[in-house]
């Protein structure tokens, strides 16, 4: 079985838990994604499988590479807007699956369960040293300040060494990075409509296209799973 499933990120709610606290959650509809591509060890070098999110017609096939198509014929599926090729360290993860085989989120995720999330951030545009990397600048009330509350300040180092050093933070470009988010909990699984209920801020905007992942840094063992519960309730 894959680790991880392709998602589309919907937006944010909140559910009750039955102690009556309140926690906000982000809404992933998770799946169903289709194997495209079953990958061995023996004869492309690693263990890995493909899979496919977002179904399209026939009629939108020139919205996708006619490479793509090629792949979607061999592989006997529908034609799908986004692959994902997930790699695994041991084949005995991926089981039997092989072409054609659908994944859906029941399958792969359940409740009490720490999961990654990668996506690519929301694009902010030319940001300013304040927004782009938290600097605090000079005060309000300072008589030195003048009209350079939000300036970076001075750049420069003088005689020695006389330059300005590479990865300077300075005003730029800032968002549309690719970002992955760890050790998110999943609160619920809905698996009539193909959601995941994760406690915690998932990357981009809404609709976006994210990947769900389990934990690369393990799961919690079943007695600290309230301890987990309780750390990942807001503060009020």
């Amino acid at each position: 079985m894959a680790t991880g499933l392709l998602a589309k990120k919907v937006g944010m709610t909140q559910v009750f838990t039955p102690e009556g606290d309140c926690i906000a959650v982000t809404v992933l509809e998770a799946g169903p994604c289709t194997v495209i591509r079953r990958k061995s060890k023996e004869k492309d070098g690693y263990d890995a499988v493909v899979l496919g999110f977002g179904a399209i017609d026939e009629k939108h096939a020139h919205r996708i590479t006619k490479g793509e198509v090629g792949v979607f014929k061999k592989a006997g599926t529908g034609l799908f807007r986004h692959l994902k090729e997930v790699r695994v360290k041991d084949a005995k993860l991926l089981g039997d699956l092989k072409a054609g085989d659908v994944l859906t989120v029941d399958k792969v995720f359940k409740s009490d369960q720490r999961i990654d999330v990668t996506g690519v951030s929301k694009g902010r545009g030319f940001a300013g040293v304040f927004k782009r990397w938290g600097m605090k600048g000079a005060a309000r009330d300072s008589s030195t300040a003048h009209e350079h509350h939000r300036h970076p300040g001075a750049i420069g180092q003088r005689k020695t060494p006389g330059k300005v050093w590479k990865n300077k933070h300075m005003p730029g470009h800032y968002g549309v990075d690719n970002i992955t988010v760890q050790n998110l909990f999943v609160v619920g699984v809905e698996a009539d409509k193909n959601l995941l209920l994760v406690t915690g801020a998932v990357p981009g905007h809404a609709d976006g296209l994210v990947f769900v992942d389990t934990a690369a840094k393990g799961q919690p063992r079943a007695k600290q799973k309230q301890v987990v519960r309780e750390r990942s309730k807001p503060k009020v």
